[in-house]
C-alpha cells in the first residue's frame, strides 16, 4: 500500500483555502465535510482532496474542478439523502462521514458525524452469500484453474481474488474499503487471508498462485469448491 508523502500532504492542505473558498460560494451548500486520505493525513502522490457537502433543496449532484494544480471532487447531498444512505448501509459514505473533519460546521453535520460514528461502531449486519452468488464465485476459481498455463492467469486469478475479498468483508460483517486498504484491513480482521491475498497478488508461479486463491476462495466458501443447487430469483420479462 502506497505511504504517506509528506509534501504531498503539505501541498493539499495550502490548497485548502481556496476550495473551501469555491465549495462556500456554492447555492445551497451550508456545511461541508473534509475526507480522504488527505483529511486522515495519510496523502500520498495521487492524492486529491474529498469533500462532502450538505444542500438545501431537493437535489444532489457531484462536482469536481482543480485549485492551485490539486484535483477536488465535492458531493452534494441534502441531509436526508445522507441519512438514507446511513441506512442502507452505504459503506463509502458511513466511513466518509465517520472519518472525516468538518470544515465548514453547522449543527446538522455535527449530528451525521455523531451518527456514522456510532454505525461505524457497531459495524454492517453480516450478509451471507446467496446460493447463487456462492455458485458465481466459485465459477471463477474454476476458470481460473483451467488457465494455470495460461498467458492470463494472473489477471483472472486476482480478479477472482478481488471478488472474493468483497465477498467476504460482507459476510463477515466488516466495513468495506478500497482495494488499496485490503492488505492493511484484513492484516487486522484475518491475517490468514491477508497472507493468501498477498499471495494471489505477488506469487509468479501460477500454480503456486492457483492454490494460494483455492485456499482464499475455501474461506469464503467453507462448503468446499464443488458445484450445488442454485438459483436466481424470477424477473419479469418486459
Amino acid at each position: 500500500m502506497p505511504t504517506a508523502d509528506p509534501a504531498a500532504q503539505a501541498r493539499l492542505e495550502a490548497a485548502l483555502p481556496a476550495a473551501l473558498a469555491r465549495i462556500t460560494a456554492t447555492p445551497g451548500v451550508y456545511a461541508t465535510l473534509w475526507c480522504g486520505s488527505a483529511a486522515r493525513g495519510e496523502a500520498d502522490e495521487h492524492s486529491d482532496l474529498d469533500f462532502h457537502a450538505l444542500v438545501r433543496g431537493d437535489h444532489r449532484w457531484r462536482g469536481s474542478f482543480v485549485v492551485d494544480g490539486v484535483p477536488v471532487e465535492v458531493f452534494h447531498n441534502p441531509v436526508r439523502k445522507v441519512r438514507a444512505m446511513f441506512a442502507a448501509p452505504d459503506h463509502a459514505t458511513v466511513a466518509i462521514f465517520a472519518q472525516g473533519r468538518p470544515v465548514i460546521p453547522h449543527p446538522d453535520l455535527t449530528a451525521l458525524v455523531a451518527e456514522a460514528g456510532a454505525t461505524y461502531a457497531a459495524g454492517p449486519a453480516p450478509r451471507p452469500l446467496t446460493p447463487a452468488e456462492r455458485h458465481m464465485l466459485l465459477d471463477e476459481v474454476i476458470e481460473a484453474r483451467s488457465l494455470v498455463r495460461d498467458e492470463m492467469h494472473a489477471l483472472v486469478a486476482l480478479n477472482a481474488a478481488g471478488r472474493l475479498i468483497r465477498a467476504l468483508y460482507a459476510a463477515r460483517g466488516w466495513w468495506e474499503v478500497k482495494p488499496r486498504a485490503w492488505l492493511r484491513d484484513l492484516e487486522q480482521h484475518a491475517a490468514p487471508e491477508a497472507d493468501l491475498l498477498r499471495r494471489v497478488s505477488t506469487v509468479p508461479m501460477p500454480a503456486q498462485r492457483q492454490a494460494a486463491l483455492e485456499a482464499l476462495a475455501l474461506a469464503v466458501l467453507p462448503e468446499g469448491l464443488t458445484y450445488g443447487e442454485s438459483t436466481t430469483e424470477p424477473q419479469r420479462v418486459p
